[in-house]
């Protein structure tokens, strides 16, 4: 069954929204307090899709390389 739920639409939905709400826990937890915290805030959150990929590969890669 749980893998039948990945193969559909709302599976992948799912996974999209959890990536969304991980990166923005990621960013409001671990960038410093700053205008470049807002402004990745708001691009996550105002792009979802777009924006966490950004974020993620922009701030999450190079914070763990």
């Amino acid at each position: 069954m749980p893998l039948a739920l990945l193969e559909s639409s709302s599976g992948f939905a799912l996974i999209g929204i959890a990536f969304w709400i991980w990166m923005i826990y990621h960013c409001a937890t671990r960038e410093p307090n700053s205008s470049q915290k807002i402004l990745w805030l708001l691009l996550v959150v105002c792009v979802p899709d777009i924006g966490s990929l950004i974020y993620f590969f922009v701030r999450v890669v190079k914070i763990r390389g």
